[in-house]
């Protein structure tokens, strides 16, 4: 197989990867198959790709642009995309736990079933945004605006939001679907038109939060905090 045809097809090496992304030809590929911990793609444009059972651990994605993407079957544990532009992707049967997307921008993307524990959205912005079969414990919402996003749980369960951080947060028309949210941290928050139905906010601080408009009935308060 010669060079030119190797880079028509998928990308199978992270040495041709690498040589892709400094020759800013990532776009549309197709990326399978092998470990790439550790890489390098910082401010990258990654429009249309697809990528399947790769060990991207610790990867350095910072301001990137993952756009119309496909993320299946693939590692990314505690990769950082600071500053990153995510939009219309859509992420299933991945670990997403502990990457750091401070700062952000989210829009119109799809997760699950993923596994993101413990993942950063300080200060990020997430619009149109589903996580479906989710696991969410200990995620940071800190200071983000979240706008008309839906929080979709399990087949027969709620989705897990236990413990996470939504301090100083915005969210807007927000449907939590009967979520677990034992322990959640929501002080200072604003809440607009928000979907609370049925959702388990036991132990949650409250404190300082705004609720305005928004659908409460069967709310579980046990010991929150105000």
């Amino acid at each position: 197989m010669t060079e030119l045809s190797a880079d028509a097809g998928v990308v199978q090496s992270r040495v041709q990867l690498e040589r892709l992304v400094a020759e800013d030809e990532l776009a549309g590929r197709t990326i399978s198959g092998f470990a790439a911990q550790h890489l390098l793609l910082r401010s990258v444009d990654m429009d249309g790709v697809t990528i399947e059972k790769l060990d991207l651990r610790n990867a350095d994605c910072d301001d990137a642009r993952l756009e119309r993407a496909e993320l299946i079957l693939s590692d990314l544990r505690t990769s950082s995309w600071k500053g990153a532009l995510w939009h219309r992707v859509t992420a299933k049967d991945c670990d997403l736990t502990e990457v750091d997307m401070t700062g952000a921008q989210v829009l119109r993307c799809t997760f699950g079933p993923v596994r993101m524990a413990r993942t950063r959205f300080h200060q990020a912005r997430l619009q149109g945004t589903t996580f479906k079969d989710s696991e969410l414990y200990s995620a940071d919402f800190a200071e983000a605006v979240v706008i008309k996003c839906v929080f979709e749980g399990y087949e027969h369960a709620t989705v897990s939001l236990s413990r996470t951080n939504w301090c100083g947060a915005s969210l807007f028309d927000v449907d939590f679907q009967r979520a677990n949210m034992y322990g959640a941290n929501l002080r200072g928050a604003v809440l607009m038109r928000c979907n609370l139905k049925g959702v388990n906010l036991c132990s949650a601080d409250l404190t300082g939060a705004r609720l305005v408009g928004c659908e409460t009935s069967g709310i579980d308060l046990d010991g929150a905090t105000f």
